[in-house]
């Protein structure tokens, strides 16, 4: 059983697609699958770049032993040694003991933390100044550090000009029958999950991935190759996903709108919600997107961060505290660091007033770049006469923001 996938006459695609994983690091819903990426160069000298998660293993070997024809496998270049790429390093390496591992010292350092075993002078020291030539191939490296990890690296295949990026230009999703993106569904779907993943696995990191993608900006590209998701080979495509990564490591929105998110026990705090939307839908604004996260797993919620210049955070008091889905979302807000958003507060209380909305600008003013929009409108438990008044009076001032700098 194997599923070698050709990208050039000598470079192919060595990976598989897991259906079977419900959780991406058990953490992220995946309801499309995943594919780990895993590449083979056939020259002079043979090399590997990465390999895949223990789900993939005896696919991902047969599909070495079938390119290698019997020959020997000479190296082993781990750009990322995550355990969805390095899940099958070991049994790569005693299957084909000559070979050599390429790896940063930082990934040297995890080897040994992962595995525990004694590789000697099997190891070569991944840094710029390396170059590995296989042939007709040669290969440079761009350490990336922080992207996600520290002993992150990417791969520039010099001949064919082929970009190995690691996680980054990854996304979420199954290959559809191709390897390409131009060849397969893209556009919305496609949008979706690579925002996803980036913004839950890569996100935090966004001065570093600025880093590493100005270190990519003098390299011809034909061919941008991620650890996870589609190939992406033509120049549309390649300069979509680079300016597209750039406007997400700098927090720059996709549309002057607002994400309201909301937490509502009874439905009255959602009510106010949608009430505010259609009131700024009354006013103008377009591209609005309502978030319940009773029911949106947080992964989905944190990614909608990014996509809108404004956010507005509507949640009742619970306990005299915050109500706990709202606490854990903005909690997950601090911790990947969101910046660059104007935002407004909703509070609903019966017997407690205030304390939503206190305790959420409390949160929001430790945020970079973040500004609150207004005092904010507080519920009684319900929206009526006086509650009105107040989403009108705030749809306004949000409104007033958006189309303003809008112009």
């Amino acid at each position: 059983m194997h599923n070698e996938q050709k990208l050039t006459n000598s470079i192919y695609w060595i990976g598989a697609n897991d259906f079977v994983t419900p959780r991406f690091e058990n953490y992220i819903p995946i309801t499309q699958g995943v594919s780990y990426n895993s590449y083979f160069i056939d020259d002079e000298k043979t090399c590997v770049i990465d390999t895949v998660d223990q789900v993939a293993r005896d696919l991902f070997m047969e599909n070495v032993k079938v390119l290698l024809k019997g020959r020997h496998l000479d190296y082993i270049v781990v750009n990322h040694i995550e355990p969805d790429h390095s899940g099958s390093l070991v049994t790569l390496l005693e299957t084909y003991p000559e070979a050599k591992i390429c790896i940063t010292p930082a990934g040297m350092k995890m080897f040994g933390q992962y595995f525990h075993l004694p590789l000697g002078n099997r190891f070569i020291p991944v840094n710029e100044k390396l170059v590995l030539n296989l042939g007709a191939h040669t290969l440079r490296f761009i350490t990336a550090p922080m992207v996600h990890w520290p002993e992150v690296t990417f791969t520039y295949e010099e001949t064919e000009k082929i970009l190995f990026s690691a996680d980054l230009f990854g996304t979420l999703g199954a290959l559809q029958g191709s390897i390409f993106a131009d060849s397969s569904e893209t556009g919305a779907t496609l949008s979706e999950e690579m925002r996803t993943y980036y913004m839950n696995v890569i996100g935090r990191y966004g001065r570093q991935v600025t880093a590493a993608m100005k270190k990519t900006e003098p390299l011809p590209l034909e061919m941008i190759c991620p650890l996870h998701g589609p190939v992406y080979r033509t120049k549309g495509d390649i300069k979509k996903i680079l300016k597209y990564h750039k406007a997400m490591a700098s927090w720059q929105p996709e549309y002057r709108s607002a994400t309201i998110f909301f937490a509502s026990p009874y439905g009255n705090t959602a009510f106010a919600a949608q009430r505010l939307a259609f009131l700024l839908g009354n006013k103008g604004i377009r591209n609005i997107k309502l978030v319940d996260l009773c029911t949106t797993p947080f992964t989905s919620a944190w990614a909608e961060t990014i996509r809108r210049s404004h956010i507005v955070l509507a949640a009742p008091t619970m306990d005299m505290g915050l109500n706990p889905l709202m606490k854990t979302f903005l909690s997950e807000c601090t911790h990947k660091g969101i910046e660059n958003r104007t935002i407004a507060v909703i509070g609903n209380s019966s017997w407690a007033p205030y304390v939503s909305m206190k305790l959420m600008k409390e949160i929001i003013s430790e945020w970079k770049n973040c500004r609150i929009l207004g005092e904010g409108v507080h519920i009684l438990s319900n929206v009526g006469e006086q509650e009105e008044q107040g989403l009108e009076e705030l749809a306004g001032i949000i409104a007033e923001d958006i189309l303003n700098k809008a112009e």
